[in-house]
């Protein structure tokens, strides 16, 4: 399905418009059709942002073209692939956008998308750049389609108000290759989100549980579930964690003796050595799945072993207890450093992913109540009004503009989605 020039209008209307935090959901909806054509600094880079939700978040951003360049989004209601100044035109041009990149050559356009777009509308996107560099004066970024997709986040958690029917854990799969898992409240107030990813070689379990629920019996039985789906009588699993607090590897007793199984250890060391890390936490190591590569970058500071991954199939970026809808807890953010560390930790997500599509944000607990600003006390195991659980690269972003703001000197700071809370 394609958009009227008029819902394109309203599209870039709404892409020139101020910022709002992101709710909704959606699977992945950008799609890299390429067509760079080089300039000055070589290939322009085109990345979209954002989930295409009502009322979500999206952004558009071009990187490596020429600085101080005048720079044009060419958006269109579907695509042209048409030859044009020694490259390809993606989008049919219905609407053009003008706008001066950085000096590093880059230009960023956020807004909110609009409400009333039908799942499955597509909308085409391309920067061209005026730059001597390329063939007929012009550079070219890659092009982008990006399609309204459905919903595929439940209206409500497992969250400690029916224990009477509440399973001890709640599994959505979010696409065919990937399963979110809640533990209820009821079994523990943590309730912690634990995720399971598929590769075609391997499977993923990121945590284990806070403990008292059979999560064995869950993973084995969506793990049955995606064989059957593909045709396959078994899989290598690994079970790994986020970071060595307790409320995420109780369940991975479970897990020994499994066949095909390895276990990853909760210290620091047993992190480094598994994926390999020769510069903790400052070097990138992949995790290939078989057709499914994470990333996985060293973030402590809220733990010593914490770690992120993003996943380049689905654009999740998971940050375990360091980013989430509620109580960023920085122990020791004093005494024992653990600020200082903290920062670096998320300044270089924010620079990981300053390059790549992210749909997602997803952490690990909910204690953020649907009113902005307002938590549940910690410890509450009845959680009726939460928050969403997806947060975007937006909230990234307004963590580190809030932790650099404070310098040496970190305090607890309420946000409308999260709430940073160091200890001295």
């Amino acid at each position: 399905m394609s958009p009227s020039r008029a819902t394109i209008v309203c599209l870039v209307v709404c892409l020139l418009a101020p910022r709002s935090h992101a709710d909704g959901s959606c699977s992945s909806p950008w799609e890299n059709l390429g067509q760079e054509l080089a300039g000055t600094n070589g290939l322009p880079g085109l990345v979209g942002s954002g989930p295409l939700a009502a009322d979500t978040q999206v952004s558009l951003g071009l990187f490596n073209a020429l600085g101080g360049s005048l720079a044009s989004l060419v958006v269109g209601a579907s695509g042209l692939d048409a030859a044009f100044k020694g490259g390809v035109m993606v989008p049919n041009p219905d609407v053009i956008v003008p706008q001066l990149t950085s000096a590093m050559g880059t230009v960023e356009i956020s807004a909110t998308w609009p409400a009333g777009i039908p799942v499955g509308t597509a909308a085409y996107f391309q920067w061209w750049v005026s730059d001597p560099g390329g063939p007929a004066g012009f550079a070219a970024s890659n092009g982008l389609r990006a399609t309204t997709p459905d919903v595929p986040f439940p209206a409500s958690w497992v969250n400690g108000t029916d224990c009477a029917n509440e399973p001890d854990v709640q599994s959505l799969v979010y696409d065919a290759d990937t399963v979110i898992l809640r533990q209820s409240q009821c079994t523990n107030f943590e309730g912690p989100f634990m995720y399971l990813l598929f590769g075609s070689d391997t499977a993923l379990l990121l945590d284990t549980g806070a403990g008292n629920i059979n999560i064995r019996n869950v993973v084995d039985r969506e793990i049955a579930n995606w064989l059957l789906d593909n045709g396959k009588t078994s899989i290598d699993l690994i079970v790994a964690h986020t970071h060595g607090h307790g409320d995420h590897w109780q369940g991975d007793s479970q897990f020994v003796g499994r066949p095909d199984t390895t276990i990853v250890g909760i210290s620091t060391q047993a992190v480094i050595d598994f994926y390999g890390f020769q510069q903790w936490p400052h070097d990138l190591r992949q995790l290939d799945l078989g057709g499914r590569v994470i990333d996985v970058l060293g973030i402590p500071g809220h733990q010593a072993a914490h770690i992120a991954l993003y996943d380049r199939n689905s654009n999740l970026l998971l940050t375990g207890d360091t980013l989430y809808p509620g109580f960023l807890f920085i122990f020791g953010a004093v005494s024992q450093g653990n600020f200082a560390i903290y920062k670096d930790s998320i300044a270089r997500l924010v620079a990981f992913t300053s390059d790549k599509p992210v749909t997602w944000v997803m952490g690990n607990h909910i204690e953020m109540t649907s009113t902005p600003g307002v938590a549940y006390p910690y410890g509450t195991s009845v959680q009726p009004f939460e928050h969403t659980i997806q947060l975007g690269r937006e909230h990234l972003l307004e963590l580190d503009a809030a932790i650099q703001a404070m310098g040496s000197n970190p305090v607890q700071e309420v946000h409308d989605d999260f709430i940073i809370d160091p200890s001295f």
